[in-house]
Formats: structure tokens, C-alpha cells, sequence
């Protein structure tokens, strides 16, 4: 009996995806072939790795001493089919945590330059808001997210991408006449904003703070679609990036506010997690880097 990659790989899985099931869908296998590698790869360890008590699966103690021997192992193979397979052969999942923004921007042209460099790759987008993508990166669900620079990123690889210009919109009826506010008079509107899970949310809080004010009614929303709606139907002000606000200031639905002081811009990373990052994950962030600051 030895070990095989697919058994290694079935561990990492119902780690990553904390139950059989999870890890099944992920591998696209029935959830009796999960429990039949991880079977005989505990047999070839002579314990088992998992608490079954209840619905999750749980490392146990000896679990846990093997699961970074194991992640390093599937790292060297990724590194050795990377040196070994040409691009045109390479298959694997390519799983991409993105914010909304990428999702209605530069998706596409991500998706068709990966598809080039790697054929048969497959590319798995999760549209998330960048808090939840982070914790599932750091789960292990994600192989990488581009989020905004706005979370703690101990332990993760980080990369630094294009600065997204962002101001505060609001609709024509609700826009002083010269469209000129101060950060004391946001306050006095209701501001429309995606929330404390979004990168965005978190830079705009902090703006908020460090000049001394808060907001005195706020209507958080999770979708950047959404909030935009929010505001052409004049419920307040929202801050928005000026790439997907552009059409609706055109077409006068939206009118631009000159605020001071201004807020940042919304700096965006991508992360990956450093005991997966093999070169075709080092070659797709180069891919992002190159297509996000092309676009901007």
C-alpha cells in the first residue's frame, strides 16, 4: 500500500470544506470515493485524522501534525507538473475569490487571458464581498482573491494592484447646486454603503473616523448593484467607483459630489496562501496584475 496524490487531495478537501460532502462537490466525486481515499489513507497511517462525532469532520490531534506535510507535498507536485507539463496540457481548478468591481469590469478579459496561457484550466469565479473572501482563502476554499487592501493579511502572499478612483454620487434632485460637501455634510444625508464585510465599507468607516464624525442614518446594502439603485432613486449618497458610475452620470442619473477632504481610493491586492503558491498561481497573479492595471 502507499499514499497517492489522489488520497492527499481528498484530505485537504474535506479539511478545506469542513465535511465530506463539501469536499465531493469540490472534487466532483461521490461522496463514497471521499470517505474510500481517506479511509485508506488512514490505513497507510495506521490512525485516523478526523473526529467524526457530528456533522463536520474534524482534524483530530494526528490530523493536524500531517496536514502541512500534506499541503507541502501537493505544493512540490504542482511545482513538478508546473517544470515538467507544458501549459497547453496543465489541468487543474483555478478557483478566484473577486468583489463585485472585477465582476462588471475586467472579469472577462481575465477569464480569456488565463484560458490562453492555460488551455485546460479550469476557472471557478466566486463573487464575494472581500471580508468573506479572505476567510475563505484563508480556509483554503479559494486558491486566489482580489479584494481591496482593507483586512489584516498575516500568513498571505499579497500583491498589489491598480488603485480604483472612488467618489460620492448621489442623484440630481438630492445634489447641492454647485455639488460641493464637506465630510461633515455627508454626515447630514443618509449614506448608502455596502457594509462593514466590504472593503469599501471598512475605508469609508475609517475616513468617517478619523475626522470625528459618523453617519446619523445609513442603509447598508451587499451589492454594489443595489446600492447604485439606492441612490439614482435618491435615498442618499453613495460611494461608488467612478469606472461603473460613469455611464449613469452620462446618462444624468447621477451627479458626482466634490467632497473635502477627499476619500482614498480603494487600493486592491491579490492574496494567495503561501503554502499553495505554486507557479501557476505566481503566473496568474502576474495574469491579474497585468489585466486589472491595463483596464483601469
Amino acid at each position: 500500500m502507499h499514499v497517492t496524490f489522489r488520497q492527499m487531495e481528498a484530505f485537504i478537501a474535506v479539511v478545506d470544506h469542513g465535511t465530506f460532502d463539501g469536499a465531493a462537490k469540490h472534487l466532483d466525486l461521490a461522496q463514497s470515493a471521499i470517505s474510500r481515499q481517506i479511509q485508506d489513507l488512514e490505513a497507510w497511517f495506521g490512525f485516523d485524522l478526523f473526529d467524526r462525532k457530528g456533522r463536520v469532520a474534524r482534524l483530530n490531534g494526528p490530523g493536524r501534525e500531517v496536514v502541512e506535510q500534506i499541503r507541502l507535498a501537493l505544493l512540490q507536485r504542482d511545482i513538478f507538473d508546473s517544470t515538467l507539463l507544458s501549459n497547453q496540457v496543465l489541468a487543474r481548478k483555478l478557483r478566484i475569490g473577486i468583489t463585485e468591481l472585477t465582476a462588471l469590469t475586467w472579469l472577462p478579459d481575465l477569464v480569456k487571458a488565463i484560458a490562453l496561457e492555460y488551455p485546460r484550466v479550469t476557472i471557478e469565479p466566486v463573487v464575494d464581498l472581500g471580508s468573506n473572501l479572505k476567510d475563505q482563502l484563508i480556509k483554503g476554499r479559494l486558491d486566489i482573491a482580489v479584494v481591496p487592501d482593507a483586512y489584516l493579511h498575516e500568513g498571505l502572499i499579497r500583491l498589489l494592484l491598480h488603485s480604483a478612483p472612488n467618489s460620492w454620487y448621489c442623484s440630481p434632485g438630492l445634489s447641492p447646486p454647485d455639488g460641493k460637501l464637506t465630510v461633515h455634510d455627508i454626515t447630514s444625508y443618509t449614506i448608502l454603503a455596502q457594509g462593514k464585510l466590504s472593503g469599501s465599507g471598512v475605508i469609508v468607516n475609517k475616513w468617517l473616523n478619523e475626522h470625528k464624525v459618523s453617519s446619523r442614518n445609513e442603509i447598508p446594502c451587499n451589492s454594489l448593484v443595489a446600492v447604485i439603485g439606492l441612490a439614482i432613486s435618491g435615498l442618499g449618497v453613495a460611494y461608488i467607483p467612478d469606472v461603473v458610475a460613469a455611464p449613469y452620470v452620462t446618462s444624468q442619473k447621477l451627479i458626482k459630489l466634490h467632497v473635502t477632504p477627499s476619500t482614498p481610493h480603494i487600493q486592491y491586492v491579490a492574496m494567495a496562501r503561501t503554502d499553495s503558491f505554486g507557479p501557476v498561481l505566481r503566473r496568474t497573479t502576474e495574469i491579474i496584475s497585468s489585466i486589472c492595471n491595463r483596464t483601469q
